[in-house]
């Protein structure tokens, strides 16, 4: 530490007071680039914050913030370079750099600097920028084998930028004859075999023991049951003469094989399946910081984070989560003063619950905000065209609020840097329909908003029906929300403008296959809607 300097107390107050906001801004802009990876202005505005901090640590001595902000600063350059892409560790890395440091800085104000074990911290930066590195490009691979030379191929690449429609790099390459389409195809393969391996270190994935403990024992158990099977076929061509009439064997045996292989696949199954938590875990972070750029007071409550899905769910659910929970702090939730005046606790509330419900994972978003108006929902589809005045009257509130997943539709007067542009809700249920999901909302206006999604366990497996097709047996999906009926054993009443069915003792919509051209001699069931 520099003595002279850091005894300067207008000094060290001036940079802690600037490093303190410089932090802050961090924080915020860290959590908006994991959201958007690819927006190059934030990525610069977080360098530019620690490359300050580092800078003015530098000169005044504090060699412990200089160590840790320089190791993240190569991170953040690598970034901006484009040789590495953000993901979630690396992220993660970056904001317990942001907080070390905090703390750091912490003891710089109350005089009480000390030694800090900063190694694993250090080990951490530097692993998240080796696990991630992008493949090499064309050129480099190019040079590096000696195929073309670094100075041609830089004069190659400045006449490439200079073009408004540059060509393909090994296009060029070829027809100035620098190097063959096979020296050129060769490197490709190089690069996409690269790529492929980065791609795979990405997809590991931690098993608990006792998971695959249980999968090794059911394949004991298969081999057992195949064993035994071997030995009927054997005792069957030889004539042996057995106890038990040879179809009550085969149908034991058969029965013990399928509950073993039914086993397996959920055994199968269980090894790919992480806590929610995963996904859960950002929200304190993001609900904190928004409330804070809002100038709001939210409690964020969290239940269910130990249940389990899919890894690729988790995954593909956590966007249209953020895009929820953003809606809620920048809609719904008001500010202190508007919710002390109707009546309400000056804190806001905002609670994430996960559950399972049979083979589904359902997952709410509530808070008690200003809710949904549906009228001014209504006015605002007469507005845009989406409806007239006299069909929205006979529209449902629930119909109503179907408008809020169209592409640009938002009620917002002016667009934030948040939220009102129209394109959060629409993407939402396009995501959801890409996991095979469903999304609801229910809301009542003055007392809040519940957002309920519904993803399958999983997308490794699909359910499937059997239908009797006159030659062979054909599957087809079955959504879990359907019943079937052998066609022969219903008593119903049809009704053609409801286009639904009194199967005794609830009505509900139906498909009749048997009205069908295609399936109308060989129908033999009927699907109906719970």
């Amino acid at each position: 530490m520099n003595d002279q300097l850091s005894q300067d107390e207008e000094l060290v107050r001036e940079f802690l007071a600037e490093s303190d906001e410089l932090l802050q801004r961090m924080d915020q802009d860290m959590v908006a680039l994991e959201s958007k990876p690819d927006d190059v202005e934030l990525l610069n505005r977080i360098f530019r914050s620690l490359h300050t901090i580092k800078g003015t640590s530098s000169f005044l001595g504090f060699d412990p913030v200089v160590r840790l902000s320089h190791r993240a600063e190569n991170v953040l350059n690598n970034l901006r370079s484009g040789d590495i892409k953000l993901t979630q560790r690396m992220t993660d890395a970056l904001l317990s750099t942001r907080d070390q440091l905090g703390r750091m800085l912490k003891d710089v104000r109350n005089k009480t600097p000390g030694e800090y074990q900063l190694e694993s911290l250090l080990q951490e930066l530097d692993e998240v920028q080796k696990s991630v590195a992008a493949p090499p490009r064309l050129g480099e691979i190019l040079v590096a084998d000696q195929v073309v030379p670094a100075t041609v191929m830089r004069s190659v690449l400045d006449e490439q930028a200079a073009l408004r429609n540059p060509r393909r790099l090994g296009e060029v390459l070829v027809e100035k004859g620098l190097a063959s389409p096979a020296e050129v195809g060769h490197a490709l393969a190089r690069q996409k075999q690269f790529s492929e391996s980065a791609a795979a270190v990405s997809q590991t994935l931690r098993v608990d023991v006792r998971k695959l403990d249980e999968l090794i024992d059911l394949i004991g158990e298969l081999v057992l049951e195949r064993n035994r099977l071997v030995q009927l076929s054997r005792d069957a061509l030889r004539g042996c003469v057995v106890t038990k009439p040879m179809a009550e064997v085969l149908s034991q045996s058969t029965a013990r094989l399928s509950f073993i292989t039914e086993e397996l696949q959920a055994a199968g199954l269980k090894t790919r399946m992480v806590p929610i938590d995963s996904v859960f875990r950002k929200f304190p972070r993001l609900v904190r910081d928004l409330s804070q750029t809002l100038k709001k007071e939210v409690e964020l409550t969290i239940r269910g984070q130990d249940t389990e899905m899919d890894k690729t769910m988790a995954e593909l659910i956590g966007d249209p989560l953020i895009h929820l929970v953003r809606n809620s702090l920048d809609h719904a939730i008001e500010v202190p003063e508007v919710r002390l005046a109707a009546g309400k606790p000056r804190q806001g509330s905002i609670q994430i619950e996960a559950g399972q419900e049979g083979d589904q994972i359902v997952i709410t978003v509530t808070d008690d905000g200003r809710g949904i108006d549906p009228k001014q929902i209504a006015r605002k589809a007469i507005e845009k065209q989406l409806v007239t005045a006299e069909s929205v009257l006979s529209l449902s509130t629930r119909e109503i609020l179907e408008f809020i997943f169209l592409p640009g539709f938002t009620t917002a007067e002016t667009a934030s840097e948040i939220s009102g542009r129209g394109v959060g809700m629409d993407v939402v249920r396009a995501n959801l329909r890409k996991l095979n999901g469903t999304i609801t909302v229910e809301s009542t206006v003055g007392y809040g908003t519940k957002v309920c999604l519904r993803v399958p366990l999983t997308l490794a497996i699909c359910p499937s029906c059997w239908y009797r097709w006159p030659m062979r047996p054909m599957p087809f999906h079955c959504d879990p929300s359907w019943e079937s009926f052998a066609w022969e054993r219903v008593k119903y009443t049809h009704s053609k403008a409801m286009n639904s069915s009194t199967l005794a003792p609830r009505p509900c919509p139906f498909c009749d296959w048997q009205s069908s051209s295609t399936f109308r001699e060989t129908s033999q069931v009927m699907l109906a809607k719970r």
